[in-house]
């Protein structure tokens, strides 16, 4: 695609809540019933005296999970609006936020995610480099031009070409993702 459909494809996303992006993409909430397990997050930063400390320690916030009917689960652990970050900034980005398919420009998302056994993932690309981890379970990674299977420990540094998923064998697939913006 060129630079000006991308564009307009992040500029879409952007005008359109996240919950809304999510639900084109196929993804719903995950407030509701049959919602993923809340994962723990456990963030640090500097207590009154200076020193390092866990400033929060508890689930991921519920606007933060999604889920698919029982097909695909996951949270968005932490967002960046903009890099380099600044530590001092005491708030939380997710005490507000709204479910979105990719970080806006000049930020990253950091997310994880469970799929299970037969679920897809279309074609797609963003204007991202995403790094993504195996923690278990096989998927495969679908490019125009072949395919891999990937398992647990095995990593993919994504940068923005089209590509699509799919969960082999008979166990999900759990997987931790990091996007960052970037230009094509």
């Amino acid at each position: 695609m060129g630079m000006n459909c991308n564009h307009k494809r992040r500029e879409f996303l952007v005008s359109t809540s996240g919950f809304a992006a999510l639900s084109l993409l196929g993804v719903s909430h995950g407030g509701q019933e049959g919602s993923p397990p809340l994962d723990r997050r456990v963030v640090t930063g500097l207590n009154e005296l200076g020193k390092s400390a866990i400033v929060s320690d508890g689930a991921v916030p519920a606007a933060a999970r999604y889920s698919e009917l029982g097909k695909a689960s996951g949270s968005d652990l932490w967002l960046e609006k903009v890099v380099p970050v600044d530590n001092a900034d005491k708030t939380d980005p997710m005490a507000d936020y709204s479910l979105q398919a990719w970080p806006p420009s000049g930020g990253v998302i950091v997310r994880t995610a469970t799929w299970e056994p037969g679920f897809s993932y279309p074609m797609h690309r963003s204007d991202t480099i995403d790094f993504f981890f195996v923690i278990s379970g096989r998927i495969e990674l679908i490019l125009e031009d072949g395919s891999t299977i990937l398992e647990s420990g095995d990593s993919v540094v994504q940068r923005g070409t089209n590509h699509a998923w799919r969960v082999v064998g008979p166990d999900p697939c759990r997987f931790a993702a990091v996007l960052v913006s970037a230009v094509s």
